[in-house]
């Protein structure tokens, strides 16, 4: 996958909705968790202030207060759970043991009611510790006197705190578990989803390979409009194609008559002796003849994707074409040396036939006695090569043919329109042919096309 993937943009979008809605799950519920703890902590105060407020003495001394209350950590030292009790008239304080020698310093209330609700804060505890203090001012009636007390308890924050983090320690792992799950569910989901897509491409694949003129098979009926519109769009241009080529069949056969009668004058100004305007009418009529037989051959060439992998064993082309061109005229008189090894070439095979009929053509017509053909597999490439014992080209006429727009069709007649085709051939299949001097003086040309690996 790469960065314009669909599978990647919907398996990142789904996976990044999914972190931020259960990152925002995580953070709502431990804050709800929080809430709830906080509510508890001060119900939990208030519980235990009224427990001290009724101990209260009405009569005696401050001293005297046991509230009873039954959490062992007030009783121990720094235990995290405090009450205090101060008379605000003498001074005399109660307080639980878990406060050992310190006291807490509880800030005044004004004016203090026997009605008066208790007052939440925080302040910092005599060990430095966060406290959350819940206080309340009384007046006590004592027959005409009353006495005003200060009656406060507290808990360390840093208790019920540690709660909080263990639960949103906990709950992180269990979102992290549910996000992984997700995450796998997201991708089943996108791969499912998009399992049609590779039912479309190998539709795709067998009409390349021309196995198929339409994409057939079931489609999900979101892809069917698709589907028609490729298949519509293949229609057309099958058509067009047809189309074009029963056009230049029709022109073809449309200058056969004209041809025949330029070839006729020729012979009647032969005839009479006029050799040099005979000669220039067959010249011409040669000329127009290998032009359209040239453009004919064209339009049976199979224009092919890079995509696209193809199949055609190199080796059976060669015997079989050498077979039929040694039986033609000039080939009967030649000699045909063969050299071949198993090769498949990534090609198709009616191309591969054209491609190496029009070589041995060329080369027939211009050997004096002998035509020898090669092949062979040179690592990811397919090979043949094709020599003559005739006159072949100079070094200049071959660099001009390497030429960048140099067309080999522009040579005399008969030296070039082979060539030409077989350059068109190897430009639809991705390979080369390269024009040197045989061994024998003559012209080689060698042909590299891809292997088929399979």
């Amino acid at each position: 996958m790469n960065g314009h993937s669909l599978r990647l943009r919907l398996l990142g979008g789904a996976v990044a909705w999914i972190a931020l809605a259960l990152v925002a799950a995580g953070f709502a519920i431990t804050m709800i968790f929080a809430n709830t703890v906080e509510q508890d902590q001060r119900e939990d105060l208030l519980a235990s202030l009224d427990r001290v407020l009724a101990a209260a003495p009405v009569d005696g001394t401050v001293t005297d207060i046991r509230p009873g209350l039954g959490d062992p950590r007030y009783v121990t030292p720094g235990g995290g759970l405090y009450w205090q009790v101060v008379d605000l008239g003498n001074g005399a304080m109660a307080q639980s043991r878990s406060l050992w020698d310190t006291s807490l310093l509880v800030p005044a209330t004004v004016p203090a009611k026997p009605s008066a609700s208790a007052t939440l804060s925080s302040m910092i505890g005599p060990n430095g510790q966060s406290l959350l203090v819940l206080s309340q001012e009384i007046i006590v009636q004592q027959g005409a006197a009353s006495r005003k007390l200060r009656v406060a308890v507290a808990e360390d924050t840093a208790v019920r705190g540690r709660d909080i983090r263990r639960f949103a320690v906990d709950i992180g792992m269990a979102l992290s578990v549910l996000a992984a799950a997700l995450a796998v569910a997201g991708w089943l989901q996108v791969y499912f989803g998009l399992k049609p897509l590779g039912a479309i491409r190998g539709a795709l694949e067998e009409v390349g390979a021309g196995r198929s003129t339409k994409l057939a098979g079931e489609f999900p009926m979101e892809v069917l409009p698709l589907v028609s519109e490729v298949n519509a769009l293949l229609k057309n241009h099958d058509r067009s194609i047809a189309v074009a080529r029963a056009r230049a069949d029709d022109l073809a056969h449309g200058l056969k008559t004209p041809l025949a009668v330029l070839s006729a004058t020729a012979e009647r100004l032969r005839t009479k002796g006029d050799e040099a305007n005979a000669a220039v009418l067959s010249l011409l009529g040669e000329e127009m003849a290998e032009r359209i037989n040239y453009q004919l051959r064209l339009t049976q060439l199979r224009i092919r994707s890079s995509e696209q992998a193809l199949s055609a064993s190199l080796d059976q082309a060669l015997i079989r074409s050498v077979a039929v061109v040694r039986k033609t005229g000039r080939g009967e008189g030649l000699f045909w040396k063969l050299d071949t090894e198993k090769v498949s070439a990534d090609m198709d095979p009616h191309d591969l036939m054209e491609l190496i009929g029009v070589l041995l053509e060329n080369a027939a017509n211009w050997a004096s006695s002998e035509v020898r053909v090669s092949c062979r597999l040179n690592g990811t490439l397919a090979e043949f090569d094709l020599a003559d014992d005739g006159p072949g080209l100079t070094e200049e006429d071959i660099a001009k043919l390497g030429e960048r727009g140099k067309r080999l069709d522009e040579k005399r007649s008969g030296t070039g329109f082979g060539v030409a085709i077989a350059k068109e051939i190897l430009e639809l299949n991705a390979g080369t042919l390269t024009l040197s001097r045989s061994e024998a003086g003559g012209l080689k040309v060698l042909v590299r096309i891809p292997a088929n690996a399979g």
